[in-house]
């Protein structure tokens, strides 16, 4: 099954590491196969079309596009599935302690697994995230992608998160102290050394600081979008402002009712440790143990971007089956 990524509503974007290597039957054929197609396709502009695995992203100052290449040099630098290896999480199902690179169910050649690492559960960033990452969790997982989704925060947070999204519980792991976080080298937010309440340190982190593109954003949601989807499709109020968009103040709304179903219930959601408000999370794709997409979120509200998911493992997807026809 392919991935149709013409439906996706896309969600705010900002730094985004793409890297992708060929599956070939061995190291020597990806080299021989790789050095004759960039001389084949010459500049990055050629190389995109001749299916190199450059993408072209939305550029985390606005609604313009950019694009983000990656080095095959890079791959070398973020070992992150090696600084997984140590690491462990806590299943929310039934609360068991497991290693987190264990989950990865029979990684290897062409196994290829999302992993989303959410905010803590009472962040509208996590809310946000997680509604549009399960509209296509069906179809990523019938196309032969592994979906694991860690938050940070306890187990009971993590089910209170899940009963509250109706989130898939199987999928969800809960982080209590950040430890993968930190080992990725996610952003810790504003001042983290800093002996002040982490509720200070959220006030200028939503004006931007430390927190990049963060303001920009929040005004998107009062202001409207029309390089961006409707938030509601259907018959609603926000058609007197037209459709096919988004409307002003549409994103602002679904927000609001985020809020107000989070803050009755924050003693469940929140972390014990309250310095973990701040802590920002991120999304790798692993191909077998190479990172194949990584985006670290640069602050509140700038989570990874559904439409550039769904593009990178359709592209993926298509590797592992031309892969197999060689064989």
């Amino acid at each position: 099954m392919q991935l149709n990524t013409s439906q996706v509503h896309a969600g705010p974007v900002d730094r985004i590491t793409y890297q992708r290597r060929p599956l070939l039957l061995s190291r020597r054929a990806a080299d021989i196969r790789q050095k004759t197609r960039s001389l084949e396709c010459g500049s990055p502009r050629r190389s995109q079309r001749c299916g190199l695995g450059f993408d072209k992203v939305q550029s985390s100052r606005g609604s313009a596009p950019g694009k983000a290449y990656a080095a095959a040099s890079e791959a070398a630098h973020h070992n992150d599935f090696d600084k997984l290896k140590p690491l462990s999480v806590i299943r929310a199902k039934n609360g068991e302690t497991v290693p987190l690179v264990s989950v990865f169910q029979n990684y290897g050649p062409q196994h290829v697994c999302l992993l989303p690492f959410l905010t803590h559960f009472a962040d509208l960033s996590s809310w946000e995230y997680a509604k549009k990452l399960k509209t296509i969790i069906p179809q990523i997982e019938a196309a032969g992608t592994q979906v694991v989704v860690v938050g940070l925060g306890s187990r009971q947070n993590a089910l209170s998160f899940s009963k509250l999204l109706d989130f898939p519980l199987r999928l969800l792991y809960a982080d209590p102290e950040g430890v993968c976080y930190k080992a990725l080298g996610f952003s810790p937010g504003f001042a983290p050394d800093a002996p002040v309440s982490a509720y200070l340190k959220l006030l200028p982190m939503l004006a931007g600081i430390a927190s990049p593109g963060t303001l920009q954003e929040v005004l998107r949601g009062y202001t409207g979008d029309r390089s961006s989807k409707p938030v509601w499709d259907g018959n609603v109020a926000f058609n007197i402002l037209g459709k096919g968009y988004q409307r002003p103040f549409e994103l602002a709304t679904l927000r609001l009712n985020h809020m107000v179903n989070i803050l009755p219930r924050w003693s469940a959601l929140c972390p014990a440790n309250t310095a973990l408000l701040t802590q920002q999370g991120g999304t790798l794709i692993f191909e077998d143990e190479h990172t194949a997409f990584r985006q670290n979120d640069t602050g509140i509200l700038k989570y990874t971007n559904i439409a550039d998911l769904t593009t990178v493992l359709a592209r993926l997807q298509q590797n592992t089956i031309a892969t197999t026809a060689q064989v």
